[in-house]
């Protein structure tokens, strides 16, 4: 576990850059702003960057991103590269940029890889972009999907990791299981949109079998999360090209074996929070304890944790206090009734809104946490996909009509 308390990063989705005026570009330096004062506060671990970062993968648009990130020089971000990073057909200029940021301290030092690979039409070695890394108890594995394929404009998607990666991923996997660290995945789409059978069944048998926690991706454009009642698949809203509604980022959480995930809108000031354990009966991967409950939730804010007034309540029954558990955490132990259904979170930290009357900023965070009894669903039949996908979730951020150019969108 994080010595702040649970693993905690804000997911910045697709970002699609191409000139620095674009409203996307404003957005991205709004998010990071936020994000980056959060951290300062030791209240997240890291911005994550899901790949399709500039729109046709150019010097000039990656640039974009470059000022953006060094205006917060203390911000550790962490990124790989998605189907747009290679639009042109080479990925040159988005390895150049990977090896300024991504092998800087605030990148986490991360080198990049290079394989002979069976390509036919690049004969040379091809440069990939994978890496690990420990962070806040939790194995950490960035993937590549891109610089093994040939996809690009005119030819279509083509999502590959090569049979070095696969092997590297098993055995980090593996040794990750040795250690008892629990392990995230972070990859631009879901396994099941990887062109080839072999490659799709391999990797998505290793998330299963290994019981990887989280898998965090991009490409959708929208809001999504999936479970299978041992991972969750979960992918943040586009900052650039998006239909999905106001614009923010993702926070996910890894609590114990507990994995959550909510979306914070720009446009809702802080303070935020977000419930981490009991789990929500749609991402539960085991039964609610017997007992009584430890009630733990994220919070988000700007102010010192000494103005934070946070609470819980079961249903419609009374409020009750929480207290701090490390700087960026608040919990308590409740009764649980048979029958109850609904646990609610709610915070405020002294700051008030003033189109409201001076009244007190709060945020509210509500789960249906899963009963004493749980049974795992069967594997699936399209593991690693959007088959299972839950639906409409408005307290989570998930709208679940799917507006993306890969689904039910429009075509950017």
């Amino acid at each position: 576990m994080s010595a702040h308390g649970v693993f905690a990063f804000a997911h910045i989705g697709d970002l699609h850059l191409e000139e620095p005026q674009d409203q996307n570009a404003v957005d991205l330096s709004r998010c990071l702003a936020e994000v980056a004062g959060l951290h300062a506060r030791g209240l997240l671990d890291f911005a994550y960057l899901p790949g399709d970062l500039a729109e046709h993968g150019t010097a000039a648009q990656y640039a974009i991103l470059e000022r953006a990130l060094d205006a917060h020089p203390d911000l550790p971000v962490r990124l790989i590269a998605g189907d747009h990073d290679r639009q042109l057909g080479s990925m040159q200029d988005f390895e150049a940029f990977f090896s300024r940021a991504a092998k800087s301290p605030r990148g986490g030092g991360h080198e990049t890889v290079s394989n002979h690979l069976p390509r036919p039409r690049e004969r040379s070695a091809a440069v990939q972009h994978y890496y690990a890394e420990t962070i806040g108890g939790v194995r950490c594995l960035f993937l590549d999907m891109i610089s093994a394929g040939y996809g690009e404009e005119g030819f279509g998607l083509d999502f590959r990791l090569g049979p070095d990666q696969r092997s590297w991923l098993a055995a980090q996997l593996a040794k990750a299981d040795a250690d008892g660290l629990p392990c995230a995945i972070f990859t631009h789409t879901y396994p099941d949109d990887l062109r080839e059978p072999a490659e799709r069944a391999e990797l998505c048998g290793l998330i299963r079998g290994h019981g990887v926690r989280l898998v965090e991706m991009g490409h959708t454009h929208y809001n999504e999360l999936a479970s299978d009642g041992r991972t969750l698949y979960a992918s943040a809203r586009s900052v650039g090209q998006n239909e999905d509604g106001s614009v923010g980022y993702a926070v996910a959480a890894i609590d114990g074996d507990v994995v959550s995930w909510r979306f914070k809108p720009l446009d809702q000031a802080l303070p935020f929070v977000m419930i981490t354990s009991p789990a929500d009966r749609r991402l539960a991967t085991r039964p609610l304890p017997d007992g009584r409950v430890d009630v733990r939730a994220l919070v988000l804010s700007h102010e010192p944790q000494s103005a934070w007034r946070c609470q819980v309540r079961v249903d419609d029954g009374p409020a009750q206090s929480m207290v701090p558990v490390g700087p960026r955490m608040v919990h308590a132990l409740i009764e649980w009734p048979q029958g109850a259904r609904r646990l609610s979170v709610e915070v405020a930290d002294g700051t008030v809104n003033p189109r409201k009357n001076g009244a007190l900023r709060k945020d509210t965070d509500v789960i249906e946490p899963v009963g004493r009894s749980f049974v795992p669903p069967l594997a699936p039949e399209r593991p690693g996909s959007d088959a299972f996908r839950i639906q409409a979730w408005p307290e989570k951020g998930i709208r679940g009509d799917q507006l993306g150019p890969n689904r039910r969108g429009r075509h950017w």
